[in-house]
Order: structure tokens, then C-alpha cells, then sequence
């Protein structure tokens, strides 16, 4: 490659190569599963709530290890100049001495009001409702990803409406031109018949871009670049016509509040705040702990003593008292020699161990843990003040997604039923026209009448669908067709 491919076209490959790789990426037929797992894949906001939660595990995993006990080596060597003090052998010297002080300490906390065992119940609440929180967030995500997808549907719709009237009006522009040639009709219904056509084709347009514009919506959800090569897969939605979802709101509630996660997350909120009270009271328990090292020392200054008892010929008297008799006996002599006192003899002769138990018994802290307790009991307040908003938020929700879902239905009927009795008053009215006994006007209006009722029942068309998803969506039923 280095060789045979100058640096300039090099770039230019990597270029070719990451635009062919994005356009193979944007010119799939998207499905509903796929926009959604791409969104809940892509969401900076849904990886940013993930990353939060992933402190909650480690703190969890932290206070988890609060109970086992620490176990810390330490060591301190010391270069003292002039005249100082020995730290091992306490002794005033004016010579330069090294010293060393190895250790190794343990602690553990046998007793302390339950602490630990409360707050690691506390922290693991916290992240299972941090994990039903995510859970939530990608669930509006997923809601927002399929109204977005069922918008790029109905504007495909619309788009084929607006081509089919066109095809239309351009064949009856071919009529009424015959016609004029022949005689049979004025130049002027041609000219309203062309004016028509160049309306609808302006419709087209504006339904192109209506379509680009709900497709660059679902991308954005979806976190892709725009790209004009971008489709989705158009489901056969008759099966979703027929279903019947709920009987009642209340019906759909009482479901979701076993399922969705934000009750869940809520209750328990409300049962960490009641065990974080439980962590602040436990500080006026007395706490004990218990202790332990390993020690040992070493000074440059310290020397190896040796004594040694040596007898030696004296003059321990004389016979008879007589000088010139003396009496010569082995008297036992002390001799104490000083010697270079080797670091690893001075460690292993200075090792020594050690146990301890430590009692604490809080009495006054300037009614830090007073008020501490104080704020937690205003925090269980508030987490059962959450708990029942959650509650009649997702009530409020439902009975707006429900009454939403009834009258959608009841559009939905009443635009079928429109749209057929259009689809029967323009086919009459064509044949008119196409027979003369019709002015254009008329036949135009009638024309626009019908367009407009066949978008309105697809609009009520999605629109029920949309809301029907959503029914079910609240039900626990997944978001695919």
C-alpha cells in the first residue's frame, strides 16, 4: 500500500470507502424493530443515562466491600542530619542515621449500627430503579421513533394520492382536448382542466417534500446522517384495523401499573429514601472495631552488643598475711564488645504483633447527625410524594391515550364512510363531465372533494394505527406490526 499508493489517494480511499460503507447503511429497507434498535442504540442521551447508572453498580459494588476488612503495607525511611533523635532508639546522636519502619495494618468494623447493611440495600435500590429509569427513557424513545415512522407512512400515502389524481386530471386533460378540437366543448374547459393539473402537480412537490421532511425526522431519531436513499418498510397494517385493544381505560391502567417501569422505578425510590433513614439513624449507634499490624524497625545507628566473661590471674591475698606470700586466684572479668548491626538481623530481632478493639461512642457532633436524620425524613416524604405522582401521571397518560384511541376509531369510520360516498359522487360526476352534461367547475370541485376525503381517511387511517400501538404499547405488548 506504501508503496504503490500516494499518500493524496489515500485519503481519497478512505473517503470512497467510508461513503460506500454509510450508504449501504442508509439505503436498507428500514423496518419499525430496526429504526427503534438503532435509536435506543445511538441516543446520546440514552448512553449518557446508562453511564449514570454504571456509577450506581460501582458504588453498590463499593459499599459491598465496606464490610471485609482493609489491609494496608506501609513503610518509612528516614535520613536525619546533625543532631536528632533515634525514632527507633530514642537516643540524641550527632552522626547522620538512616532508619526503617515496615508495617503492615488491618481493620475491620465488627459493630456500627448496621450501617453498611442498610446502605448496601439502599444502593442496590437505587440501581435497579436507575436500570427501570433507562428502561423508561428508551420507552418514550420507542414511542417517539414509531410516530415518527408511522408520519413517513402516511406521507407515502399521500404522495400516491397526489401522483393517482394527477394521472387523472391528466387524462382528462387528453379528453377535453379532444373534445375541443371537435367542437364539442370551449377552449376555457381546457384551460381549467391544464390549471388543475398544474395544481396537482404542485401538490406532488409539496408531498415530496412533506415525505423528506418526516424521513430526515426519523433519521434524526434514529441518530443517521441524512441520506436521500433512505426507506422503510410499508407493513400491511389491516391486521391493526381489526384488533380491539382495550375495553376500558381504567382497564389498560391497572395493566400498565404492573408493567411500566417508571411505577416500579418509583417504588423504589420511595424504599431507598426509607433505608437511607435508617443508614443516617444508624450514626448514633456506637461503633466498634477491631484492629491488627505487623511491625518491625531498623536504625543505622544501633549496634550488635556482645559480652563475654573472661578470668584472668589476681592477687587475691596473701598467706598468713605475709607480702612476700601472695595468694593468686582467676577472677571472672566482664568484656563487652560492640559490633555493625545488620539490617536483616535488626528486622527479624524487632518484629512484633499487635491486636486491638476500638469502641466509639458518638455523644456530640454539633447536631450533625440531628438534622442529618431530619433531612432524611423529608426525603421519604418526597420519594412518597414521587411515588403517587408516577402513579397519576401514567393515569392521566392512559386516560388521554385512551380517549385519544376511541375517537380515532370513530374518525376512522366516519372518513370511510365519506371517503365512499365521494368515490360514488365523483365517479357520477366524471361520467358527466365526459359527456358534457357537467360544467368543468363542477367537475373540478367534486375532484378536489374526493382528494381531499381519500388523505383524510388515510390520515385517520394511521392515525388509528399510531393509537392503537399505543394502547397496546401501555398493555405490554411490543411496537412491531
Amino acid at each position: 500500500m506504501n508503496q504503490f499508493c500516494p499518500k493524496p489517494y489515500k485519503g481519497f480511499l478512505i473517503i470512497a470507502l467510508g461513503l460506500s460503507i454509510q450508504s449501504q447503511l442508509s439505503a436498507q429497507t428500514w423496518t419499525l424493530k430496526a429504526c427503534i434498535a438503532r435509536a435506543n442504540d445511538k441516543n446520546i442521551a440514552l448512553n449518557q443515562t446508562k453511564l449514570s447508572n454504571d456509577l450506581n453498580r460501582i458504588t453498590l459494588d463499593q459499599s459491598k466491600y465496606n464490610l471485609y476488612p482493609n489491609l494496608n503495607l506501609s513503610d518509612a525511611q528516614i535520613f536525619s542530619f546533625g543532631r536528632s533523635l533515634d525514632p527507633i532508639s530514642y537516643q540524641y546522636s550527632n552522626e547522620n542515621i538512616s532508619s526503617n519502619s515496615p508495617s503492615l495494618n488491618s481493620s475491620v468494623t465488627l459493630y456500627s449500627g448496621l450501617h453498611n447493611i442498610y446502605l448496601i440495600h439502599e444502593n442496590k435500590l437505587i440501581y435497579n430503579a436507575g436500570s427501570l429509569d433507562i428502561e423508561k427513557q428508551q420507552n418514550d424513545l420507542d414511542l417517539s421513533v414509531l410516530g415518527a415512522y408511522m408520519q413517513v407512512l402516511l406521507t407515502y400515502e399521500a404522495l400516491d394520492i397526489a401522483k393517482k389524481q394527477m394521472e387523472m386530471t391528466a387524462a382528462q386533460v387528453d379528453r377535453t382536448e379532444k373534445f375541443v378540437n371537435a367542437g364539442k366543448v370551449p377552449e376555457l374547459n381546457l384551460f381549467q382542466v391544464q390549471s388543475q393539473l398544474a395544481t396537482d402537480k404542485s401538490a406532488i412537490v409539496d408531498a415530496e417534500n412533506s415525505l423528506q421532511i418526516a424521513k430526515v425526522t426519523l433519521m434524526q431519531l434514529m441518530e443517521l446522517p441524512i441520506t436521500p436513499n433512505f426507506e422503510i418498510e410499508k407493513p400491511a397494517l389491516e391486521g391493526v384495523l381489526t384488533e380491539a385493544s382495550a375495553t376500558s381505560a381504567e382497564d389498560v391502567y391497572n395493566r400498565a401499573l404492573v408493567l411500566q417501569p417508571q411505577i416500579k422505578s418509583a417504588v423504589m425510590h420511595s424504599e431507598a429514601a426509607q433505608l437511607d433513614l435508617k443508614v443516617s439513624q444508624s450514626a448514633i449507634q456506637p461503633t466498634l472495631s477491631m484492629g491488627g499490624s505487623l511491625r518491625t524497625n531498623y536504625s543505622s545507628l544501633r549496634n550488635e552488643v556482645s559480652s563475654q566473661v573472661i578470668y584472668e590471674k589476681e592477687n587475691v591475698g596473701y598467706v598468713l598475711g605475709n607480702p612476700s606470700q601472695p595468694v593468686v586466684g582467676l577472677v571472672p572479668t566482664d568484656v563487652t564488645t560492640t559490633s555493625g548491626y545488620p539490617i536483616e538481623n535488626q528486622l527479624k530481632d524487632n518484629f512484633n504483633q499487635a491486636i486491638s478493639f476500638t469502641l466509639s461512642v458518638p455523644l456530640f457532633n454539633n447536631y450533625q447527625v440531628k438534622y442529618a436524620i431530619e433531612k432524611s425524613k423529608v426525603s421519604v416524604q418526597n420519594a412518597k410524594l414521587n411515588e403517587d405522582a408516577a402513579s397519576v401521571q401514567l393515569r392521566k397518560v392512559i386516560e388521554q391515550a385512551y380517549t385519544d384511541w376511541a375517537g380515532a376509531a370513530k374518525k376512522l369510520v366516519a372518513a370511510e364512510e365519506q371517503a365512499k360516498s365521494e368515490e360514488r359522487t365523483y365517479g357520477d360526476m366524471e361520467k358527466k363531465f365526459t359527456a358534457g352534461l357537467a360544467t368543468t367547475t363542477d367537475y373540478l370541485v367534486e375532484k378536489n372533494n374526493y382528494t381531499k376525503s381519500l388523505l383524510a381517511k388515510e390520515s385517520a387511517r394511521y392515525d388509528y394505527v399510531y393509537k392503537t400501538k399505543v394502547i397496546d404499547f401501555y398493555l405490554g405488548n411490543p411496537l412491531t406490526f
